[in-house]
């Protein structure tokens, strides 16, 4: 039987409070859950490919109560309860806000099971995005207070911070911390992490030329040619971070190896 995996997207899309400062260039606030939503369900998706069985304990859009989220889990008999969040400060853009990612575990279990859970996780979450490693802490949230099984709550950015609260909303990054998360459980129960874009294709949506490179690079001397909207590489072989920003390394029908954005607004994977 498949380890059972619950995962809690914190608060609910109408949460009062669990928000950005307005943003004006966006002509509105993000709420919290666009981003929590979003990444459980990206994570839902790389955990069941990867071999888990999930539990959503708040599948809707409605805040679902605490006690309602762990009797859930402990219901199910969960092996381990992922909490994904987005931190805050002050709730407002101006002064010195603090940025970054932090992880918590229940007192006293920074040494115990959750402690490596949260530390392999952490592992990757450091890998991408350059973001601030704040740690891995401990709380006595409820989540991992009441909960029968190891449990993480991640922390992964902050709202208030003018950076961050726009990479809520980016579909890329988005995704990228759902693989993270997904790497680091993978890791913690000995599962081979199964990526869903080995050996598919990737092609330019791009309307105009789209450079790709022969190395794992951004710079011009790197560049081996341009694909036109439509045309793309037939296989990847995997997805790296150069310089913050994801790649795909891709095999074109000949065999060699290049390297093309992994932006889903420039590609896509078919």
């Amino acid at each position: 039987m498949a380890n059972l995996i619950a995962l809690d997207d914190g608060h609910g899309m109408e949460t009062p409070g669990k928000r950005t400062p307005y943003i004006d260039s966006l002509g509105r606030s993000i709420k919290e859950n666009e981003f929590n939503q979003a990444v459980v369900s990206f994570l839902d998706e790389e955990l069941q490919r990867s071999g888990f069985d999930t539990l959503l304990v708040a599948p809707t859009d409605d805040d679902t109560s605490l006690s309602a989220r762990t009797s859930r889990a402990n219901d199910a008999g969960a092996a381990a309860y992922i909490s994904v969040h987005y931190n805050a400060f002050d709730g407002s853009f101006e002064g010195s806000n603090p940025s970054g990612i932090e992880l918590y575990v229940y007192p006293g279990h920074l040494n115990r099971q959750a402690g490596v859970l949260a530390n392999n996780i952490a592992k990757y979450l450091r890998e991408g995005t350059q973001q601030d490693f704040r740690g891995v802490k401990e709380a006595n949230f409820h989540v991992l207070r009441e909960t029968a099984m190891i449990a993480v709550l991640t922390e992964n950015g902050f709202m208030d911070h003018p950076d961050e609260a726009l990479l809520m909303i980016d579909p890329e990054f988005q995704r990228e911390v759902a693989i993270e998360h997904a790497k680091g459980i993978c890791d913690y129960f000995g599962v081979n992490y199964v990526p869903g874009y080995i050996g598919r294709r990737v092609e330019s949506i791009y309307q105009g030329d789209l450079r790709f490179y022969n190395q794992p690079s951004w710079s011009d001397s790197a560049v081996a040619g341009y694909l036109q909207y439509g045309y793309g590489f037939p296989n990847i072989l995997d997805r790296v971070i150069v310089d913050g920003f994801p790649q795909y390394k891709v095999e074109n029908s000949k065999g060699a190896v290049y390297y093309v954005t992994a932006n889903e607004t420039y590609v896509r994977v078919v």
